[in-house]
């Protein structure tokens, strides 16, 4: 007899059944008995017996082989770099779709303008252009077929598709298999609209494509018919047979994150897929993460700097009054170039906070403790954590005080206070439509409302309270910060500017991101990262603790200690989660592997308590409890 490893698409680990014939089953799809019927499952490998165990299942039928050997590599490496089951990884991989298709199931074939859907906003890729060395640099490093990361700092968002588009353009020709992941369904459906009416042999995955679609995608995969592959992040799991390129875009999206387990970083697996099938991967962003940025330094991946291959508008960094909104010189460009069309954003909803002047006590939640939003015309108090509302009372709740008043800026108040600026002048004020075409006139919005890959013509932009974004207790806050502003600046005419009004004008960022320095500020985060021991330099592990029915406080306390016990590094916690009732620790050491293997030996001993149950996130996106 021989025994094999054989994954089932479940929360399970693999599961060992043996055969009567010495097979290379590797990525091969079987049949095998698991409680009293048979389901489908992947072979992971060959195995020895195991010890101690007198019956071993058999395994029932082999369907046929569906994932390349390396392929099945890659998907061991996600099991034991993201502490998750072989079944939850397995999960990811279009697996039903693939039993479907080897079972037989019929597929309709699709028309060549299958999926292509209208552009609802206007898109005018036709006005940009990518570097002709770039692109000969990407399609030359494909051709000589070896794997190599390079990290492209693109000017802009469109930059960063036109540059997927021209190199795809160039490998069809070569009949290379290209795969293309973008952070969004929208810049997906994009990139798929364009390529597909240049070649037929283009493939879209993503989440909101029907089951005849997805299969249809699979399909044309499995048969080696795609040479492009388009999706989003869970299109890294195509189950291509032999990958020439992989290249993702805005490679620090935090939408790259999976939720569910296993929570994978999209970028981090493709650079792992590419290497273990010996292909090059290319990541791209007009803000590089820092950790990519430090792995350019360290010569793991090639930096190319496209930044200034397009202009810029200039950044001015204003010092924010204290007794009014507008800087002087803001004002004064809002009126001179009102008719141009001018953003005005702000990082708070609502109105303001309220204070009291008595205590100076900011209005906070009863039940997180955050700072509540004041909705002035609703006469409302908003605690945007936990939704929270209450009316706006009369006094204070911790002094009794009377005196309660404004702080910080809203969009209310924004809105409000232009209105007051522009009243009898005929300058309309009105809240930012990214789908409109004319941009004349003052528009308004909250600065996380504003997403990249849209096309706007904005004379100028003005970004107010620019502090609160340094203000979140996030180790990436100044690296966000920076990319926000970019963000806003692609909004905005290469001879325009924007403002940064800020009560700390000379901070060390506001000088990178004024001269656009950003090899200084990556330099600088760095030291700093490394002082205070946070990615690059150290692993992070969120480990999620939820309390079931029985649950008994003593618990909490034997899993504290027994993290003490295991883990050699840094255990922070346990820390309650207001909103959900969970219990959160933080696991943290500068090395990696070890701390690994320590957190998987602690949750095979966590598994062993019934009266919780547990989540595990590998370099959590937040820390934010």
């Amino acid at each position: 007899m021989f025994y094999f490893d054989v994954s089932i698409p479940l929360k399970l680990k693999t599961l060992t059944y043996q055969y009567d014939e010495e097979l290379n089953l590797k990525g091969f799809a079987v049949q095998v008995p698991l409680k009293n019927k048979l389901v489908e499952g992947i072979v992971i490998d060959r195995t020895e017996k195991p010890e101690g165990i007198i019956q071993i299942k058999q395994i029932h039928s082999i369907l046929g082989k569906v994932y390349e050997e390396k392929f099945i590599d890659f998907l061991k490496w996600i099991s034991s770099y993201y502490l998750s089951e072989m079944g939850s990884v397995l999960r990811t991989t279009f697996f039903e779709e693939v039993i479907a298709l080897l079972k037989g199931k019929k597929i309709r074939k699709k028309s060549k303008k299958k999926n292509v859907i209208p552009e609802i906003v206007s898109f005018p890729l036709e006005n940009y252009s990518s570097k002709i060395e770039t692109v000969s640099k990407i399609v030359n490093l494909t051709k000589a077929k070896n794997y190599k990361t390079l990290l492209i700092h693109c000017p802009n968002f469109f930059y960063e598709l036109k540059l997927m588009i021209d190199v795809a353009k160039e490998l069809l020709s070569e009949n290379k298999t290209t795969l293309l992941i973008a952070p969004e369904i929208k810049d997906a459906q994009r990139l798929f609209n364009i390529l597909r009416n240049f070649d037929e042999r283009v493939v879209l995955l993503h989440s909101d494509m029907t089951r005849s679609e997805l299969l249809f995608s699979i399909k044309e995969i499995i048969e080696d018919n795609a040479k492009v592959i388009i999706g989003t992040r869970f299109a890294l799991f195509a189950p291509v047979k032999k990958l020439s390129l992989i290249m993702v875009a805005q490679e620090s999206s935090w939408l790259y994150k999976a939720e569910e387990s296993p929570r994978y970083n999209t970028r981090d697996c493709a650079v792992m897929r590419g290497f273990i099938e010996g292909c090059p991967v290319v990541l791209t962003d007009f803000m590089p993460s820092t950790t990519s940025y430090y792995n350019a330094l360290i010569g793991k991946y090639d930096l190319i700097d496209d930044f200034n291959y397009l202009k810029h508008p200039e950044i001015k960094i204003l010092r924010q009054p204290y007794q009014s909104i507008f800087h002087p010189e803001t004002l004064l460009y809002l009126k001179l170039h009102q008719k141009d069309g001018v953003l005005v954003t702000s990082p708070r909803s609502g109105y303001s906070l309220l204070r009291c002047s008595e205590c100076g006590e900011v209005i906070k939640c009863e039940k997180c403790k955050h700072s509540m939003i004041f909705r002035k015309s609703l006469k409302i108090l908003e605690c945007l954590r936990c939704n929270v509302v209450m009316k706006t009372p009369q006094q204070c709740p911790h002094c009794a005080g009377f005196d309660m008043h404004s702080v910080g800026v809203g969009i209310e108040r924004i809105t409000e206070e232009l209105k007051n600026i522009f009243s009898g002048k005929n300058v309309e004020i009105k809240e930012l439509d990214l789908e409109s075409e004319e941009f004349q006139g003052v528009w308004v919005s909250q600065t996380g409302k504003i997403k990249k890959g849209y096309s706007t013509d904005f004379k100028g932009g003005v970004i107010l309270d620019f502090d609160f974004f340094l203000s979140i207790p996030d180790y990436r806050a100044f690296e966000n910060a920076f990319a926000k502003v970019l963000s806003i600046s692609q909004l905005i005419r290469q001879d325009g500017v924007l403002f940064i009004q800020t009560r700390n004008p000379e901070s060390e960022l506001l000088r990178f991101i004024r001269s656009k320095d950003f090899k200084g500020f990556y330099l600088y985060e760095l030291k700093h990262r490394e002082q205070t021991g946070f990615p690059p330099f150290s692993r992070l592990i969120k480990l999620m603790i939820k309390p079931k029915k029985r649950f008994k406080e003593e618990s909490l306390e034997k899993i504290r200690d027994i993290l003490r016990r295991q883990i050699s590094g840094e255990v922070i916690g346990p820390i309650k989660d207001q909103n959900k009732g969970d219990f959160v620790f933080i696991l943290r050491s500068r090395d990696k592997k070890k701390i690994t293997e320590e957190a998987k030996n602690s949750l095979t001993i966590l598994e062993n308590f019934k009266d919780i149950s547990f989540k595990v996130e590998v370099d959590p996106v937040s820390l934010k409890i």
